[in-house]
């Protein structure tokens, strides 16, 4: 590899679209040499106005490519950004790792945990990087959180709130979620909020308190059909609902925890509510925004974190002055191909992740509490089985 990296975006959607201004805001501030030197989509449109915006930041334009395959003719590609539907995931991804090309793929990693066990074999095979791009654990609030959990603050870490219900026009009631009907679908999207929305929280409750034991979960179905509406609200397509729209769970975690999450997100009616970020330790609780002490002392939490962490521990952080949670997965990105070294959302963490969105949809599939372990192992896939068969993932 030369000092430049040579990346490839495949997948020019909504969320490729922000990897894509932070791609912009990391050339501006020049503090890691790369190219963006293909993109890719089926979507002839979408391809064409995400080389233009590249053209205009990197002074070079990448070559247009519809079909992912022909990026691996490329000579000396070095890595690739994955941004598509779950399903493609791992059919995307396997052929550029088993090359030695290094992976950043959207969350969730994979479909199904055995689509993602598949993948973690081919970046193996490859010796490839394989990374998640997990952007929420990287804001400023839950850097501050975690940084203030590990520093003992709170002292032992007993009890993690968190859930919500969507409610709002566009993230509940019949809504298709987020104009993307495909979500909706089980053997695009593998599951719901759970699953897709799901695993930004599991990544957390990990990053807070470590791994998950077992998991107990009961998952429903609300709104058997969705619907896609223009702005006057005139229905435009109607989509048949083959997954959750909300999931209800109770985790155990190895160090002692007990996590009670809702992420009932893509349902309910009237207007949308939450509750969380809350963890409570033996000396006090994060609340949201702020640390309450047993002692009075109250404070927000990003300033407490401001204040009183190390200047190493910021720049740890908040590498370059980088703010933007999606900047900084990027930039870990780039810097462990250039490095040569693990980043920090790795295929594992992201295995992790999905692995305890999955052990609760299979705990309500099988109305009984589920070992992590066992759905990381394989064990469980009693849910997944039909995904797998219908998908040829073996």
């Amino acid at each position: 590899m030369s000092d430049k990296i040579k990346i490839a975006i495949v997948g020019c959607g909504g969320m490729a679209s922000y990897h894509l201004k932070q791609y912009g805001e990391i050339k501006k501030k020049g503090i890691v040499d790369f190219e963006i030197v293909a993109v890719c989509d089926v979507v002839e449109e979408r391809m064409k106005n995400f080389s233009k915006t590249i053209e205009e930041f990197q002074g070079t334009k990448p070559i247009e490519v519809p079909d992912s395959r022909k990026l691996l003719e490329i000579k000396d590609l070095d890595a690739v950004d994955i941004a598509t539907d779950h399903r493609t995931h791992h059919i995307l991804s396997i052929p550029f790792l088993k090359k030695g090309i290094h992976t950043l793929v959207e969350k969730p990693l994979a479909i199904t945990m055995r689509a993602a066990h598949n993948m973690i074999e081919a970046a193996e095979d490859g010796k490839a990087i394989l990374a998640v791009a997990e952007n929420y654990r990287r804001s400023l609030n839950n850097r501050s959180i975690g940084w203030t959990i590990q520093n003992g603050h709170i002292g032992k870490l007993q009890m993690i709130f968190l859930g919500g219900v969507g409610g709002a026009p566009n993230w509940g009631r019949d809504a298709v979620i987020a104009g993307t009907p495909w979500r909706h679908e089980k053997l695009s999207a593998g599951a719901g909020p759970v699953l897709d929305n799901g695993v930004h929280d599991t990544d957390l409750f990990r990053y807070f308190a470590g791994d998950v034991s077992e998991a107990i979960g009961i998952t429903r179905t609300f709104e058997g059909e969705r619907y896609l509406r223009d702005e006057r609200g005139t229905i435009l397509r109607s989509v048949k609902n083959s997954v959750e729209d909300a999931g209800f769970a109770i985790l155990n975690h190895e160090n002692g925890c007990i996590t009670l999450w809702a992420p009932a997100y893509w349902a309910g009616h009237g207007e949308g509510s939450s509750f969380g970020k809350w963890l409570y330790g033996n000396k006090g609780v994060i609340k949201e925004d702020n640390i309450v002490l047993d002692t009075g002392f109250r404070m927000n939490i990003a300033s407490f974190f401001l204040l009183n962490a190390s200047q190493q521990e910021r720049e740890k952080y908040f590498p370059h002055g980088l703010y933007d949670s999606v900047a900084i997965e990027l930039y870990d990105f780039l810097t462990a191909v250039r490095d040569k070294k693990k980043p920090e959302t790795d295929a594992i963490e992201g295995y992790k992740a999905m692995a305890i969105s999955y052990s609760v949809i299979e705990s309500s599939y099988l109305k009984k509490p589920v070992n992590v372990k066992d759905v990381e192992d394989l064990k469980i896939e009693n849910y997944q089985k039909e995904i797998n068969e219908k998908l040829d993932i073996k």
